[in-house]
């Protein structure tokens, strides 16, 4: 398959940029003044810098050697493609912002933990939006799931967690301690970049009036509405369940409509992510 430039291909070339740029700037800055590390092969690197002359970005692209060479043959090429690159991004911008490390403009280190832990995960979120990964750990995970049912989970806890007790061992528990926040932080933050914060809902109601219910939230939502074919597993009735997708900051409205036409009506709203469709727009990885 050719390689084209397009419209698609730049804006996942700034993407990854952009988040290997913010990673980057996420660690040096905050995270190696303070001795803590990201999550992953990646903090494996920054843990690396701290006992050896290897600079973080230097180690992160040979860490991640073996583990392309041993997966190449389970992936298919265009995510060992956009996993390259995304590693390869984020190994040039932790080897130009190095120098990022002696500035020191934070000295609590809560605040690094903090400051560092969202940068760091909002670029490898933007990295994920891209389509591509940083390498190491997602490489690694893809790979297992293709030849084990080895619980990634616990691969990513056993590898997360020798970082941490080899880092308590260096500088201390604080420290330690501090790198299991950062970790669980930028999960979150990660997760909220890819899917946005203003996330999916997916609204069911059981009303006996469902016509007139979808029509009201469809013209207060500007939404389509879907009306299920369902019945009560006591009675055998007929219970119509009316459907429909949409922004967290319409719930309310949403809820209030159905209310004014049937405050009778049974309705229960859960987070939906990957929604594909007009009016959304899926995450794009």
């Amino acid at each position: 398959m050719r390689f084209k430039i397009n419209r698609d291909r730049i804006n996942q070339a700034v993407l990854i940029v952009l988040g290997s740029l913010f990673a980057a700037v996420g660690i040096q800055v905050f995270l190696v003044p303070a001795h803590l590390v990201t999550a992953g092969v990646a903090g494996l690197a920054v843990l690396l810098s701290y006992v050896t002359p290897i600079p973080a970005g230097i180690g992160l692209f040979l860490l991640n050697i073996p583990v392309f060479w041993l997966s190449r043959r389970y992936l298919n090429r265009e995510f060992l493609a956009g996993s390259l690159v995304g590693m390869a991004g984020l190994s040039v911008a932790l080897w130009a912002t190095a120098p990022l490390a002696d500035w020191h403009p934070v000295q609590d280190l809560y605040l690094n933990l903090i400051f560092g832990s969202v940068i760091t995960g909002f670029g490898t979120g933007l990295i994920f939006r891209a389509r591509a990964s940083q390498g190491g750990t997602d490489v690694i995970a893809a790979a297992v799931r293709k030849v084990s049912s080895l619980s990634i989970g616990v691969l990513l806890f056993v590898l997360n967690g020798a970082v941490v007790l080899v880092l308590a061992a260096v500088y201390g528990l604080e420290p330690a301690l501090a790198t299991v926040v950062v970790i669980g932080i930028e999960s979150v933050v990660v997760e909220r970049t890819i899917i946005g914060i203003d996330a999916n809902k997916a609204m069911l109601t059981v009303t006996s009036r469902p016509e007139e219910v979808s029509q009201a939230l469809m013209e207060r939502l500007d939404r389509g509405a879907t009306i299920l074919a369902a019945s009560g597993a006591y009675t055998g009735e007929p219970r119509p369940v009316v459907l429909v997708i949409l922004r967290t900051r319409q719930l309310a409205v949403a809820t209030k409509a159905v209310k004014d036409i049937d405050p009778q009506a049974f309705t229960f709203v859960h987070d939906v992510t990957e929604v594909i469709g007009h009016g959304f727009k899926a995450p794009p990885i």
